[in-house]
C-alpha cells in the first residue's frame, strides 16, 4: 500500500527531542515500511485525491480539512485537552466530528472510547526496546521525571506531578532528574522555586539519545500524572524500555507500572517500596514492556489498514460530507476565563480575527492579538478581572462576550500545600461563591478539613475529574525575580497585606477578617488539664530561637499542675532544634487528631505556621510568637501576638524569603545578630499571657 502519514507541520519528522506524535509518526512509517509498504510523511497541502492508498491524520484540522477536499482518511486523536475541556467544548466536538467522518478513528486510550461515543477503536502507543538499555550501577537510587508539564496553556499547572517526585525524593534524601523542554517546564520551576535543591538536577531540550543516556543512569521513573490522552504514554514506556520500574497513575493500561496517587505523602510510600524490592519491580517491568515493541503495534496497525481497504467506503464517505456539510462550514469562537481570557477559533474558513481582551476594571486593553482561524490567545492577567471580550473578524463581524460568572461552573485550586495558607484562604472561596452566586470546585490539599462546614463548595482531589470549567483562579503567592512579585496574579506584593488578603486580592472581593470554619471534630479527654504548644516550622527564622524561652514555658506550666502537649510532628533534635524537657510528644498525627487535641485544651502556644492558624480556627485561645513576620501578617482577632519591635523584625514583609536557605536572616546571618527578631523575645513577655490561659 502506499500511506501517507500526514505531517503536523510544527516539529521535524523524525523530531531528535521532544515531540511525542512525530514520535509516533515516523515509528509508523519506519515499521510500515519494513513491512513492504511505501510510506511518505508529506504536509497537508502536498496531498491530492487518489494519490494514496490511505491517509493517516493526526490533529482533527487537518481531518476536516481533507474531510472538505473529499479525502478518506483514517484518523487517530492524540490530544488530552479533549477530556480536560469537556464534551461542550469547541475541542472535543471537533473532534468528534473528525471521527465521524474517518473511515477509522483511533485513540490510544481505552477511557477515550466511550468517551467518543464508542467510535474509535483503542491501539497502544508502541517503544523501540533496541534504543534504550539497562545500564544503572547507582549504590543508592536515583530518581527521574520527564514530561511536559502544563496545562490547557498554564504553564505552572503541575500535570505531571513534579512536585509529589521532587517532595518525595528530598524526603527520602534521594537525588531526583527531571527533564523537559524549556518553554513550559522553565516557566513552572520559576514560578515553583521552592522546589529547587542541591539534590534536584533540572534538564532542559535533551535530545533523544541524550534522554535515552539519562533513562540508563536513573532508577525509578516517577510518573505521578494527571491526565494522559495515551494509555500508556511514550515517556513511561521509554522508561520501562530502559529497566525503571514506573510508579504512576491510573495510565499505564496494560504496561506493568506500581500505582500511586498524587500526593507527597503516597509517592514517597510507593518509591520506599519499589527500593526494597528494586531486582524484583525491574524484571516485572522489562517482562512486561515487550508486548509494546513498535513492531508489534505496527503489525496491528497493518491489520487495521488491511480492514480498511478491504471495505469500499470512498463513496459513501462523500455522501456524508455532503449530507453534512453545513455543520462544519461555520468557525466557532470558544472563550473561557480558566487563569486568564482565552479565545479559540476554529472551523473550516480561514479568517483573519482582531481579538480585544478589555479590562473594564481599570478601562485598559492589555492585549489585542491577531488570530486566524484554528489558533488562540489568551491574556496573562490571572487573578479576577472584570473581563469583556471583544472580537471582529475581517468582514466586520463583531462578537462581544462579556464575563458573567453567575450560574457557571468556577475551578478555584489553591498552589500552596500548606496547612495555614489553606485554612486562612478557604473562607473566601465561600464569599466568592455567594457574590457571583457561581458554582465553585474546591481544589486544594486539605479538603477533607472543609467539605462538611462549607457544604456549598464542591471539593475536588483531582482537576482531571471536573469538565466544563468557565473559569479558573489559582490561590498561591507569585514571584518574578525583578520585581518582587508577579502582577498577573497581584495588585500589591502579598508580603504588603495579610495573608488571608492573599485570597481577597486574587478573587476580587473586599478585604475583611473572616475566622475559617473547621470540620468538627471531638474533643479530646485527659486526667490532667493541658495546654498545646508547636515549636517547629519550615525554616529557623521562623522559630522561637530564644535558647531558654520554651523550657522555661514548659517548666512553668507543670509547675500550675498542666501538662504540655507538643502537637508538632518533626522529630527531637530537627534540624538541630532539641524538645524541651517535660512536654508529652502526641506523635506522628493526624489533622484531625491534632484538631482534637488542641480542642481539649486550655490554649495554645505557638509561632507563625500552621498550626497557629488551626488553633486560631478552631476557637482555642491562642499566643502567637513571631519576629520575622510583621503583625500585621497574620490573624488580628482572638489572638495574642507577641513581637520584640525594638530589635530588627518583619524581615518576611520586606525581603524576598530563600526557601532553600534553612538559616534565612537577610540582614544578620553569621552575626551576633542573627535571628535576633525571636531570640529578643523573653518567657517574662509570654508568662502574663499563659497566666491567663491557665486562669491564675
Amino acid at each position: 500500500m502506499k500511506i501517507a502519514q500526514v505531517n503536523l507541520g510544527l516539529l521535524p519528522i523524525p523530531p531528535n527531542g521532544w515531540g511525542a506524535v512525530e514520535k509516533i509518526i515516523w515509528n509508523y512509517a519506519l515499521k510500515l515500511r519494513e513491512l513492504g509498504h511505501e510510506v511518505e510523511i508529506p504536509y497537508l497541502n502536498e496531498i491530492k485525491k487518489n494519490q494514496y492508498d490511505l491517509v493517516h491524520v493526526h490533529v482533527w484540522n487537518h481531518a476536516l480539512e481533507l474531510y472538505k477536499m473529499g479525502i478518506p482518511y483514517i484518523y487517530t486523536c492524540h490530544d488530552h485537552h479533549v477530556y480536560l475541556a469537556g464534551k461542550e467544548s469547541t475541542i472535543y466536538q471537533q473532534n468528534l466530528l473528525a471521527m465521524k467522518c474517518a473511515e477509522l478513528s483511533i485513540v490510544p486510550a481505552k477511557y477515550l472510547i466511550e468517551y467518543f461515543e464508542n467510535i474509535p477503536i483503542y491501539l497502544e502507543h508502541g517503544v523501540e526496546l533496541s534504543e534504550f538499555k539497562l545500564n544503572s550501577n547507582n549504590i543508592k537510587p536515583k530518581l527521574l521525571c520527564v514530561g511536559n508539564n502544563g496545562l490547557l496553556g498554564d504553564q505552572t499547572f503541575d500535570r505531571k506531578g513534579f512536585r509529589y517526585a521532587i517532595e518525595s525524593a528530598k524526603n527520602l534524601e534521594l537525588d531526583i532528574t527531571v527533564v523537559g523542554p524549556t518553554n513550559v517546564n522553565k516557566k513552572f520551576f520559576e514560578q515553583n522555586n521552592d522546589l529547587l535543591g542541591d539534590n534536584v538536577t533540572v534538564l532542559y531540550d535533551l535530545t533523544d539519545n541524550e534522554l535515552a543516556k539519562i533513562y540508563s543512569e536513573h532508577d525509578i521513573l516517577v510518573h505521578a500524572t494527571s491526565i494522559e490522552a495515551g494509555h500508556p504514554p511514550l515517556t513511561i514506556l521509554e522508561a520501562a524500555a530502559s529497566g525503571l520500574p514506573v510508579i504512576t497513575t491510573d495510565c499505564s493500561g496494560d504496561l506493568y507500572t506500581i500505582r500511586t496517587e498524587r500526593n507527597t505523602n503516597n509517592v514517597s510510600w510507593v518509591i520506599n517500596e519499589v527500593i526494597e524490592n528494586l531486582p524484583l519491580y525491574r524484571d516485572k517491568t522489562l517482562n512486561s514492556v515487550k508486548q509494546f515493541d513498535w513492531k508489534n503495534v505496527v503489525n496491528k496497525l497493518e491489520l487495521l489498514y488491511k480492514d480498511v481497504t478491504n471495505i469500499d467506503m470512498r463513496k459513501s464517505i462523500l455522501s456524508v460530507y455532503n449530507s453534512t456539510k453545513k455543520r462544519i462550514n461555520d468557525n466557532k469562537i470558544d472563550i473561557s476565563f480558566i487563569n486568564g481570557p482565552l479565545v479559540n477559533i476554529a472551523g473550516q474558513i480561514n479568517k483573519k480575527y482582531e481579538i480585544s481582551f478589555i479590562d473594564n476594571d481599570e478601562n485598559t486593553i492589555p492585549y489585542s492579538p491577531s488570530l486566524y482561524t484554528n489558533s488562540w490567545a489568551k491574556a496573562n492577567k490571572q487573578r479576577f478581572t472584570n473581563w469583556t471580550v471583544r472580537i471582529v473578524d475581517e468582514h466586520g463581524g463583531e462578537t462581544i462576550h462579556k464575563m458573567e460568572l453567575k450560574g457557571k461552573n468556577v475551578l478555584i485550586a489553591f498552589d500552596s500545600k500548606s496547612v495555614g495558607d489553606t485554612i486562612a484562604w478557604i473562607p473566601y472561596v465561600e464569599e466568592f461563591r455567594k457574590k457571583h452566586e457561581c458554582n465553585v470546585f474546591v481544589y486544594t490539599f486539605h479538603n477533607f478539613l472543609f467539605q462538611e462546614v462549607y457544604p456549598n463548595l464542591t471539593f475536588i482531589d483531582d482537576i482531571k475529574n471536573i469538565r466544563d470549567i468557565y473559569a479558573g483562579y489559582k490561590i498561591g503567592w507569585y514571584y518574578d525575580m525583578k520585581s518582587g512579585y508577579n502582577g498577573d496574579f497581584h495588585k500589591i506584593s502579598p508580603q504588603k497585606m495579610p495573608l488571608q488578603q492573599t485570597a481577597t486580592d486574587i478573587l476580587g472581593l473586599d478585604y475583611a477578617e473572616i475566622k475559617p470554619k473547621i470540620k468538627n471534630v471531638p474533643t479530646h479527654t485527659s486526667e490532667n488539664p493541658y495546654i498545646c504548644i508547636a515549636m517547629h516550622s519550615t525554616a529557623q527564622t521562623k522559630y522561637w530561637n530564644n535558647p531558654n524561652g520554651w523550657q522555661q514555658l514548659v517548666d512553668y506550666v507543670k509547675s500550675k499542675g498542666y501538662d504540655v502537649y507538643l502537637i508538632s510532628n518533626e522529630e527531637d533534635g530537627y534540624m538541630g532544634n532539641k524538645h524541651p524537657h517535660g512536654v508529652i510528644p502526641i506523635g506522628n498525627k493526624s489533622l484531625e487528631d491534632t484538631a482534637s487535641i488542641l480542642k481539649g485544651s486550655n490554649g495554645f502556644v505557638g509561632i507563625s505556621s500552621g498550626l497557629s492558624w488551626l488553633s486560631w480556627a478552631l476557637g482555642v485561645p491562642t499566643i502567637l510568637i513571631s519576629g520575622f513576620t510583621e503583625t500585621f501578617q497574620e490573624m488580628q482577632s482572638d489572638v495574642v501576638r507577641i513581637i520584640n519591635e525594638d530589635v530588627c523584625h518583619g524581615c518576611f514583609a520586606k525581603d524576598l524569603f530563600d526557601k532553600s536557605d534553612w538559616n534565612w536572616c537577610p540582614d544578620h546571618k553569621g552575626t551576633a545578630r542573627q535571628f535576633e527578631c525571636s531570640k529578643s523575645i523573653t518567657f517574662d513577655m509570654v508568662k502574663p499571657h499563659i497566666e491567663k490561659l491557665l486562669k491564675l
